[in-house]
């Protein structure tokens, strides 16, 4: 709480409050909130993720790409 004290009054966070959010603060964290991610810059997010050793950041999207089979590797003949 002495961190907060240190950046706020009572008066300026009342004063805060009462601007509001515009719509594109909004979007942002409306889409933070459905996602289940974090809101936040990078590096926030990296740090997240390094304490709680799960991935936090989304991925590529879409299915995983198969493995290229490499035509010049040549198959070795089982012993029977």
């Amino acid at each position: 709480m002495a961190t907060w004290r240190k950046a706020w009054s009572e008066a300026s966070w009342q004063k805060f409050l009462a601007q509001g959010e515009t719509e594109a603060e909004l979007r942002v964290i409306r889409r933070s909130t459905y996602s289940g991610r974090p809101l936040g810059p990078a590096e926030f997010t990296r740090a997240l993720e390094q304490q709680t050793l799960r991935r936090l950041a989304p991925g590529k999207g879409g299915r995983p790409r198969k493995p290229r089979v490499d035509e010049n590797q040549q198959a070795l003949p089982l012993a029977v």
